[in-house]
């Protein structure tokens, strides 16, 4: 049987609120609720006697780092080409890009993953254009754009839904996408022995990438591809059709771009550049496990590199475990409840670490520790003064706890004999009735 070949050429925004401007003029690169047409000038729009600006400068940055974080060899002339297609998205009838027959990638011959980086490379992007109304807006038509273009490394589509997930966290530690905006990808699927493929073009997000693959691997199946084809994914179908036989290189009519003269990077800006790049994904994972933490909370933990951070902070001087557990599960609780990020709050980290002390020492229950880290959300305020002066401190003497577990016994006469007859239910329902009458102070381990 002949192995399935995947390749992808995945693309996204580079971060907006860093690079700000469009790649080639100094348009702002504007809300998605912007009306049409209202950030343009005559460069992004293609007027006559209108040349490009050198490119935007924190977007080299950006696809720079990106090319690192992935092992790539990074180019240090880098040249912009045209590509020319005739479609009304390209008011100059070609689009500035680094890739093609006489482009200068910005990185070559990666590998993330166990995956081959063909190329990471610069490209502007097209306008929108309605097809059903003819209409164009080109508010967007110049936004700087990374493509990431993989071997066809990739034999299923789990695999691929893995590998998309972790290029999305690691490329997050550069800040490099823009993840409002997703990635769209061109998805390569071949079960043929001489790679001869499909490609579909522009599927929009990580689980249309495998609903798209999955669909077309069982339509091979059943209808061999005889030569390159080019398919569009139709997502409310859950089908791929067929758009056109592919184009060749040369059919693009790649020229290099006569208005942008090469961009030159140096050692020096590869050292700053690579002294900047954070600690990969995949070695905090591992360096948090050898903690003790467990694996599916390191890897949560490592997904967002803010919440590593911060967990970096806490366990200098609480154990790792405890705060994995509370990082993972309850602190990101909070934060999707109320519709934050750890960006957008002020947590102050000395509190945190004090109110993770309060719970390694048993002196507040878990459903106080939660009470309080709410409330931490919100405000800034010391939760050992604060539980002292509330008296939420956890009862943990055995005399005390007798008192009110007789007391349960007596008012629930009904939960004891169904607790006498097996139903564990009605145990929970007396120590939930413990619960309640301490204010969720009585320690469960008691």
């Amino acid at each position: 049987m002949v192995a399935t070949k995947i390749g992808l050429e995945i693309h996204g925004y580079l971060m907006m609120n860093e690079t700000k401007k469009k790649l080639f003029c100094n348009c702002e690169i504007s809300t998605s609720d912007a009306l049409p047409n209202t950030n343009i000038c005559p460069i992004c729009t293609g007027q006559p006697g209108n040349k490009p600006q050198l490119p935007n400068e924190e977007a080299v940055r950006k696809i720079v780092a990106c090319a690192l974080l992935l092992g790539c060899k990074v180019n240090y002339d880098l040249l912009f080409q045209r590509k020319h297609y005739n479609y009304p998205d390209l008011p100059n009838g070609y689009q500035k890009t680094m890739s093609g027959a006489y482009g200068m990638p910005v990185g070559q011959n990666g590998e993330f993953l166990g995956i081959r980086i063909n190329e990471v490379h610069l490209e502007e992007d097209p306008a929108r254009y309605d097809p059903i109304t003819g209409r164009v807006d080109y508010n967007r038509c110049g936004y700087p754009l990374i493509e990431i273009v993989t071997e066809p490394d990739f034999t299923s589509p789990d695999q691929v839904r893995g590998w998309l997930k972790n290029l999305m966290t690691a490329l997050g530690y550069v800040n490099a996408i823009d993840k409002e905006a997703g990635i769209k990808s061109d998805v390569n699927v071949s079960i043929s022995p001489e790679f001869i493929r499909a490609e579909i073009k522009n599927v929009n997000s990580v689980k249309s990438i495998v609903k798209a693959i999955e669909y077309e691997i069982e339509r091979q199946q059943e209808e061999p591809v005889k030569k390159m084809e080019t398919r569009a994914w139709i997502d409310d179908k859950g089908a791929t059709k067929l758009m056109r036989t592919k184009e060749t290189v040369s059919e693009y009519m790649f020229i290099p771009e006569p208005d942008l003269p090469f961009v030159k990077i140096d050692d020096d800006f590869i050292r700053g550049m690579e002294d900047g790049l954070p600690e990969r994904p995949q070695a905090k994972i591992k360096r948090f496990i050898e903690l003790g933490v467990p694996k599916v909370d390191a890897e949560i933990i490592a997904s967002e590199i803010d919440l590593a951070h911060l967990f970096e902070k806490i366990v200098k001087e609480i154990d790792p475990v405890l705060a994995a557990k509370w990082l993972r599960r309850e602190l990101k609780r909070v934060l999707h409840y109320n519709d934050k990020t750890l960006a957008e709050i002020k947590l102050d980290e000395k509190h945190l670490i004090e109110l993770l002390k309060l719970i390694e020492e048993k002196k507040i229950t878990d459903t106080t520790a939660q009470r309080l880290l709410e409330k931490l959300i919100r405000e800034s305020f010391s939760p050992r003064k604060y539980v002292e002066e509330q008296n939420l401190g956890a009862v943990g003497d055995e005399k005390d706890l007798k008192k009110y577990c007789k007391e349960a016994i007596k008012e629930n006469q009904k939960a004891v004999e169904d607790y006498r007859k097996g139903e564990e239910k009605a145990l929970n329902f007396l120590c939930g009735y413990v619960m309640r009458k301490t204010r969720g102070k009585a320690d469960p381990a008691i």
